[in-house]
């Protein structure tokens, strides 16, 4: 089978890693796997019908790569921004046109803000965050803040400076930094235990991986990669319950979810859509790129249904 990446992640090192980890694994399952960056794509409309189809039917697809067709597969994956607009009207693009795009729905994983909101609106517990443009709206929520807690940017990328307020005092001096540049900021509760959290690697409807990883010295949350520790662990049927719900919000076939253990259950704390699998496997002994791979061979091999020829059926995502 032919797999397709359509990504702008695989020059960076995290999801550089995970994309080229499938890649070997698709190698050595006897599959063709390929990366195409939508930067190299271009949309063209201006095309006449297909005389070959019959002058009732679409033009060929509008979709270049790199002054070429789009290539055909047996699966395409977006891996994208969920701001990325060009990107998500190539994928509905091929989807219109009748290639087999995973559904991959549109969700902020890089906005923690708004994918708080939005499993907050599923009943997922997550930690409480306001969104503030100035310090006189940080006294208002004040009293409903539990310190110490995390105050940063609103906008910016994963470097992004954030701080902890210890008590109301700090709080309303960041606040002000923050309103005297004219800058929204994030204001968010920070759950205990810190410094740790349990992070699991869902493949379909399994289970793959569950690993418990503690943060380098003076972190508050474990990083992506470069923990002190990450060790297996077992997961409680409510832990396993509440990676499951956030996962079926995103859709995709496989995703990394972090929650954190707290003395009155389970917080989620982020999905990602491109984990570094090195620290899981070392963990738990898994190789958890074949799996992922054979998954993604399973879910090309079942018929579609009529009138949905290009989408992979939900019920069968859910009989997995």
């Amino acid at each position: 089978m032919r797999f397709i990446i359509l990504t702008r992640f695989h020059s960076q090192h995290a999801q550089g890693e995970f994309v080229v980890r499938l890649a070997a694994a698709a190698t050595q399952l006897g599959h063709t796997f390929s990366i195409i960056n939508p930067a190299d794509i271009y949309l063209d409309f201006a095309q006449a019908p297909n005389p070959a189809r019959g002058s009732a039917s679409l033009p060929e697809s509008p979709v270049r790569w790199r002054d070429l067709p789009f290539p055909a597969s047996d699966l395409i994956l977006p891996i994208a921004r969920w701001d990325d607009e060009f990107t998500w009207q190539i994928v509905e693009t091929l989807r219109a046109w009748g290639q087999r795009v995973y559904p991959h729905n549109r969700v902020p994983l890089g906005d923690h803000v708004t994918m708080a909101r939005l499993f907050a609106r599923r009943n997922i517990p997550t930690p409480r965050s306001w969104v503030l443009n100035n310090a006189e709206q940080f006294t208002v929520i004040m009293p409903e803040l539990n310190f110490p807690c995390l105050i940063r940017s609103r906008h910016g990328g994963r470097g992004r400076q954030f701080n902890i307020a210890q008590h109301s005092g700090e709080g309303l001096e960041l606040a002000s930094k923050f309103s005297q540049v004219g800058q929204p900021f994030v204001v968010q509760d920070l759950p205990q235990p810190w410094g740790e959290d349990v992070r699991i690697m869902l493949i379909g409807s399994q289970v793959a991986a569950s690993v418990l990883r503690r943060a380098p010295v003076g972190f508050v949350r474990p990083r992506e990669s470069g923990n002190l520790s990450a060790t297996p662990t077992e997961l409680s049927p409510q832990e396993k319950e509440l990676a499951m719900q956030a996962a079926s919000i995103y859709g995709a076939p496989f995703s990394a979810v972090s929650l954190l253990r707290t003395t009155s259950g389970p917080i989620l704390l982020e999905l990602a859509r491109a984990p570094v699998l090195s620290e899981m496997e070392t963990a738990t002994g898994v190789n958890l790129a074949l799996p992922i791979i054979e998954h993604l061979a399973a879910l090309a091999g079942i018929t579609p249904t009529a009138g949905g020829e290009n989408v992979i059926p939900l019920a069968a995502r859910q009989a997995e």
